[in-house]
This record gives C-alpha cells, structure tokens and sequence, in this order.
C-alpha cells in the first residue's frame, strides 16, 4: 500500500512538474513572439527612417547642383 502511495506521489509531482514546463514553455513563446515583433517594428522604422534620409540627402544633391550649375552660366 504505501508502495502504492508513493508511485502516486511520484506521478502527481511528475504532473506537476509537466504542468509548470509547460506554462513556462508558453510564458517563454508568448515573450519570443513580442520580442521579434518589437524587432520587426524597429526594423521598419529605422528602413523608414534611412529611406527618408536617403531622400533628403539626394533632393539636396539636386538642388545644390542645380543652384550651382545656374550660377556658372
């Protein structure tokens, strides 16, 4: 009988250890998943950001040039 008992107990901490595994697995992937979508938000943003400076810097070009080559005339 106690024999009985303790394969019981065994069984039921062995649960109980899956069931925590478990959750913990889950809390792990719910956070990995927030944390590549944060990086992906980022990402965007910063190619946004490049894109626009990349703009800037080639209408500046464009201007400069233009103004430039207006004066040597």
């Amino acid at each position: 009988m106690k024999t009985e008992l303790d394969q019981v107990k065994v069984t039921d901490m062995f649960t109980d250890q899956e069931k925590q595994l478990k959750e913990a697995t889950t809390e792990f992937t719910k956070t990995d998943t927030q944390t590549k979508n944060i990086i992906s938000v980022t990402s965007n943003k910063t190619d946004t950001e490049i894109a626009s400076l990349k703009t800037l810097v080639f209408t500046t070009t464009e201007m400069t040039t233009a103004t430039t080559t207006k004066g040597d005339s």
